[in-house]
């Protein structure tokens, strides 16, 4: 997803990839929301019981920046039980899996938009 997220030209940011062991994850993930223009998060019946996705969320929710959640394997209902209620999602664009080609298409638009404009 972040290839061909960075394919549209736009960059991606991964804990995982772009946190160094011994770096101040808080610190980092505060300053990359921050910075960000908006943000993708990939919920699959693992992320969506991480606690860490739900507060980037929140946190990017926070800053009015725009949320993309991509389902692949869990549905709409599954997590609003885990998130504790539909609140946490009324403000999120979600999609399924199936449907990340059509925000690949409007985030490549954006960022023409934003090169151009």
């Amino acid at each position: 997803m972040a290839r061909e997220i960075q394919d549209c030209g736009a960059s991606t940011f991964l804990d995982e990839t772009n946190i160094a062991k011994g770096d101040d994850f808080k610190k980092a993930i505060h300053r990359e929301i921050a910075a960000c223009d908006e943000l993708v998060a990939l919920f699959t019946p693992w992320s969506a019981q991480r606690f860490w996705v739900w507060v980037e969320i929140g946190a990017a929710w926070g800053q009015s920046k725009r949320i993309v959640a991509i389902l692949y394997g869990v549905t709409v209902s599954e997590l609003e039980k885990i998130g504790g209620s539909s609140a946490n999602l009324e403000d999120i664009n979600v999609l399924p899996i199936n449907s990340f080609d059509d925000y690949l298409a409007e985030l490549r638009n954006r960022v023409r938009e934003d090169n151009h404009g």
